[in-house]
């Protein structure tokens, strides 16, 4: 294996993750790998977890940033299928959060999350009246609060 050192500016604008396209592209490749095409469902690629989800998921997690690109610099030259693997034995934590990125940007999804038939967390309105026992309440109500002042 011949390790490539590569050049990253991590300084992009505030809004944007400073990850390079070679990077992407890696990531891509490597995506598609953990997360290939089903009969029903796209793959990783296809959801875009090296494009606009990625962006999505590094917004949400910027801390995820180095560990990407230091798992992109560790494995530039590997083969796609043993990037997994080269990672797992170089650095645990970078190939933790690969995981992370790439299932993270997957469903979140908006098409991923619909073929999935998630539609979210949804409010669920509880009816006090019918799932409360009163009788229970009433022998809390009769001995009053209890609580030490702090």
């Amino acid at each position: 294996m011949t390790t490539q050192a590569v050049s990253v500016d991590v300084a992009g604008p505030a809004d944007e993750p400073a990850v390079p396209d070679e990077c992407r592209d890696w990531l891509r490749r490597v995506a598609d790998l953990l997360i290939p095409a089903s009969e029903t469902m796209p793959a990783a690629s296809d959801a875009g977890v090296a494009a606009r989800q990625l962006d999505v998921v590094l917004r949400s997690r910027p801390d995820l940033t180095h560990h990407l690109l230091r798992a992109w610099t560790l494995t530039v030259d590997t083969d796609p299928p043993e990037v997994m693997a080269e990672l797992r034995a170089l650095d645990p934590t970078a190939h933790d959060a690969l995981c992370l990125i790439v299932a993270g940007g997957y469903y979140t999804n908006p098409r991923v999350r619909g073929l999935l038939g998630y539609t979210g967390q949804q409010p669920h309105v509880v009816g006090i009246a019918e799932d409360i026992d009163e009788e229970l309440l009433s022998r809390v109500i009769e001995r009053g609060p209890r609580y030490r002042e702090a």
